[in-house]
């Protein structure tokens, strides 16, 4: 349950991606030095399939710092690589053994949500691809027993991903067996290239009707706040500066003002450059969300 705190409009969750190339606990001071409330991670890196496991060590400084912190919540991103819905059974059995210990590290940090791209499969297999998905969600959660849960992002719909269309989640959250550990990652960018228009209030007020309707609103846990480089409906993923691209900021200006979405955590991954530096587009960006709140 929320608290009273997380309530207000100004005590919102907003944070961004950041590195753990310093360690574990220097992201989330990395994020407290910026003034972000909210962080995500990877755990390892997104382009390669081999995890280290987490000595105690390393659980108890980031225990420690997330303790210490202004920071109130840290979700992780699962690694690019996976693909559950994959026809070459090495690469899904790989996909299913990297999610299991990614959920099973979650439950030793006490990280409450590790973010997922659904996976990718051909048009004339979209069927037996959404049920893969969830059978591959299903061994990982039993083989990770503990309260992280999944959170399914939506797609932009590039190449031959999945989960472009809202249908295509609501379809893969039906088949997962314990409905407590799956949830919804609603990506800005992703779902304005994908063709959903929500960047004025009827338009808004519509996509969000749509929404529960599909999904249910009670679904949502996670936004990702990106901005597009290309136009609505463009099924390109390329992130934006919040303002610069095509989506604007009337969008996050609905959302960040919308009283539901309150006390949802909301994680930039707009560009930035190299780390360190790239502490400043972040802390830039967190700048323009936080003007856009005029709710009080």
């Amino acid at each position: 349950m929320a608290s009273p705190k997380s309530q207000l409009p100004e005590a919102q969750p907003l944070g961004a991606h950041f590195s753990i190339a310093k360690g574990l606990d220097q992201a989330i001071r990395d994020a407290e030095s910026i003034g972000a409330r909210a962080a995500q991670i990877f755990l390892h890196s997104n382009r390669q399939w081999r995890m280290k496991d987490l000595d105690q060590e390393r659980i108890d400084r980031f225990k420690k710092a997330m303790k210490d912190s202004p920071v109130g919540i840290c979700v992780v991103h699962a690694s690019y690589l996976l693909n559950l819905g994959s026809p070459d059974p090495i690469l899904r059995e790989k996909s299913i053994a990297v999610l299991t210990k990614e959920l099973q590290q979650c439950n030793l940090l006490g990280i409450p949500y590790l973010i997922m791209h659904p996976g990718s499969c051909r048009d004339d297999n979209l069927k037996a691809c959404l049920r893969m998905i969830a059978d591959g969600i299903n061994t990982a959660l039993e083989n990770a027993p503990g309260p992280a849960a999944i959170l399914l992002e939506n797609t932009a719909g590039q190449g031959t991903t999945v989960g472009f269309d809202l249908a295509h989640l609501r379809d893969i959250m039906a088949q997962v067996k314990d409905q407590s550990r799956i949830g919804i990652c609603f990506d800005t960018c992703h779902g304005f290239a994908a063709g959903y228009h929500f960047t004025e209030p009827q338009a808004y007020d519509d996509f969000w009707k749509h929404f529960d309707k599909i999904l249910g609103i009670d679904s949502l846990k996670v936004f990702h706040f990106n901005d597009s480089k290309k136009m609505l409906g463009s099924r390109v993923d390329r992130h934006e500066d919040i303002g610069k691209g095509y989506l604007g900021l009337e969008p996050f200006a609905l959302i960040l003002n919308d009283k539901r979405f309150w006390p949802i955590p909301k994680i930039l991954e707009t560009p930035y450059e190299k780390y360190p530096e790239g502490l400043r587009d972040y802390k830039r960006n967190l700048a323009v969300l936080k003007s856009l709140i005029t709710e009080r």
